[in-house]
Order: structure tokens, then sequence, then C-alpha cells
């Protein structure tokens, strides 16, 4: 099954600009954490666009829907009413379990497709007319929210009293799809019938559309908070990193290959400079190419003997440093890291470390004999 939409929505700023503006509408203390965090909502957001169009072959309909044929059993004719209730129900989970990295990832999937969902041309399998001299209008108006931002009046909190919850999303989301699609008609006969390169009618338009966007990202993100009687965590006073190695691979030419994650003191992923330095020498780790990429970091290593422990550290303008500290013993490969002889690490959430056997079953010989001198203990007060 191939889709023949390799169209975006109002662009990666325009909708950075609606989830930026949906957090501001938020209610406390979901506002605050949403704001602590926007940077990771606003990457987030173009994910569908940036990273899962080209790896998910089912990602393209959850763009569109196209209503004059829509039917919601043939994804040929889209399947974006039905992925705004599906990822909206995902970050509710995440809000349930406390995955608060899922739901990060999830808020920012659905404000994409919300967004989507008021762009007229998403609503129509007329989704590029083109004008007289040949320009698509399909980017036209992709870009003319941020075009235009300037001369728009954008909604803010003052003029939202609360927000509702919405019953159906499905239903919703299909919905904005038609109020989007009532549009159509004066937007073509100002671009195409009249050959107009704008028109304050259409500024109008992109400012109801804009706005809608806004609001309705917010609102589809407080159904699923106020599905739960959950808050989230406090922002942090002071933000610090901490370091997981998460896998070891040697190639056929004895290339090491080092996995790590970065993650800051609520354990979400985040963006950090990782480096590893060894034996005088400082490697610099790169970005994993996995999706979601934030915070993995891939360091590679040649082949050979390394004499000196290896420290991996995680900086962060206005975090605390991370640092993992392994240290192997002299004349150590590189292959014996998997052995963790020490490990140390600021912050460290010491269930993500693999210790060898031999610290286990040493741990629980010292467990048994404590056990044995307690009750023994206990015996002889009892004689």
């Amino acid at each position: 099954m191939q889709f023949y939409v390799p169209l975006n929505a109002w662009t990666v700023e325009g909708h950075s600009v609606v989830a930026t503006r949906a957090i501001r509408l938020l209610p406390q203390p979901w506002r605050t954490f949403f704001q602590y965090y926007g940077w990771l909502v606003n990457e987030t957001v173009a994910y569908p666009d940036t990273l899962y169009r080209g790896n998910d072959p089912s990602e393209a309909p959850r763009h569109f829907a196209d209503l004059e044929v829509w039917t919601p059993n043939d994804p040929l004719t889209g399947t974006l009413p039905q992925s705004v209730n599906e990822f909206a129900m995902k970050m509710e989970t995440a809000i349930r379990s406390r995955d608060w990295n899922s739901m990060f990832l999830h808020a920012g999937r659905v404000a994409h497709y919300m967004a989507d969902d008021t762009q007229p041309y998403h609503s129509t399998k007329h989704y590029n007319p083109t004008t007289k001299n040949g320009v698509g209008l399909h980017q036209v108006l992709d870009a003319s929210m941020t075009d235009h931002l300037a001369e728009l009046h954008i909604i803010d909190e003052s003029q939202i009293s609360q927000l509702t919850p919405i019953s159906n999303l499905t239903q919703f989301a299909l919905d904005t799809a038609v109020q989007s699609h009532s549009f159509l008609s004066i937007i073509n006969r100002t671009l195409i019938d009249q050959n107009l390169p704008w028109s304050p009618e259409l500024t109008r338009i992109i400012e109801n559309r804009t706005n809608t966007a806004i609001l309705a990202v917010a609102r589809v993100w407080w159904t699923a908070m106020a599905s739960v009687n959950i808050m989230p965590p406090d922002v942090p006073k002071t933000n610090s990193l901490s370091i997981m190695m998460e896998s070891f691979q040697i190639n056929q030419n004895g290339v090491r290959t080092i996995r790590v994650g970065v993650v800051d003191a609520l354990g979400i992923r985040t963006h950090a400079t990782v480096t590893l330095t060894v034996d005088g020498t400082t490697y610099r780790g790169q970005v994993a190419n996995v999706i979601p990429p934030v915070g993995e970091y891939v360091i590679v290593l040649g082949a050979g003997n390394y004499n000196g422990g290896f420290s991996v550290r995680a900086l962060k303008t206005g975090y605390a440093s991370g640092i993992l500290e392994i240290s192997t013993g002299a004349s150590s490969t590189v292959q014996q890291i998997q052995t963790y002889a020490t490990v140390k690490s600021t912050s460290l959430d010491l269930a993500t470390v693999n210790f060898p056997t031999v610290q286990l079953a040493e741990l629980a010989v010292l467990i048994v004999a404590v056990l044995t001198l307690v009750w023994f203990r206990r015996m002889l007060r009892g004689s």
C-alpha cells in the first residue's frame, strides 16, 4: 500500500507555534510541567513529518482525511480522525504509568495530527491544486501561518476560562476537518480563479485555523490529562544528568560501539554533549540513529587494548554533569567493559547496571552471614 501525499502541514515552525501556544492554555500544574519541557514538545511535534513518515508506511494517511471520499475503514482516504483518538489514548496510558518520556512523544504526535486537521488542504483529495502560474497551493498554505504570523491575533489564556475535555475524539477531529474543508472554496477562488497572491480575507482564515489548532491541541491534551487522577511531577529546582550504559557491540574488525542513554533528574531523556575519555584521548558521542533519538548516543572506539579506565561524561548548560566511570584494570580491552568491575555514575540508576555474577554471589553470602548472626544472637538471649 502506497500513499502519494509527500506534503507537510504548517511547516515545522508552524507546528511549533501551535504547540507552544497550546501549552499556555493548559491548567496548572500541567502548564508549568509542559513549559519546562517545551523544547521536547517542540521536537516531538515535528517527528510525524521528520522521522515517522519515512519509517512507517502507515504514517502518511494519519495526516489527512479526504472528506469527499472518506471512509473510516479505508486508510487510503485518510486516518487522521482515528489517529487523534489513538495517540491521545496512548498519551493517557503513559500518564497513568507515569512514563513521562512516552507521554511527551505521544503529546507531540497528537498535537501534530490535530494541527494538520486545521489545514484546509488536509481535508480534501484535491490536496495540492495549482495556480494559473503552476504554483502548488499546499505549500503556500503551509507557510501562510508563519508568513503572516505578525498579522494574526493569537488566542491566549486570558480568553479561555476553562478547558473542557472532549467526549469523542474521533468525531471531534472529523468535525474539525469539516470546518477546514468549508474554507476551500474561498481559498481556491482567491488564489486560482482570481489569480491573486493573497488577500486580507485569507489572512482572517489563517488566523481562524491557527487559533482553532491551538485550542484544539490544548483540549486534546487536557482530555488525556483530566481522565486520570494523576498530577505531573514537580519541576526540579536543580537538574542533573545521569548516564545509562545501554549496549556494547564489536564488529568483525574489532571496532567497539558503545551506546548510552542520558536522562535528567526526572528520568526524562534529554540532549547533551557526550564524550568518552580513555588513555588521554577523548571521543565524541554522536546522536544514535534510532527513533526517537533524544538522549541516545553512540561512541565508537577502535580495536586494541586500553590501559586506563573509561570515563563517559554528559554535559548540558544549566545541568549538573553526568559521569559514568568504568575501571577494568590495567591492560584491559574495551570488551571488558561488559564485566563492570567497578561502576560509578552521578545519579546512576543502579537497576540499569548489569553487575557481574561474582559480585551477586558475594552479596548473597554476606546476607546469609548477617541473617545467621542475627539468629545466633537471638538464640543466646533466649537461653
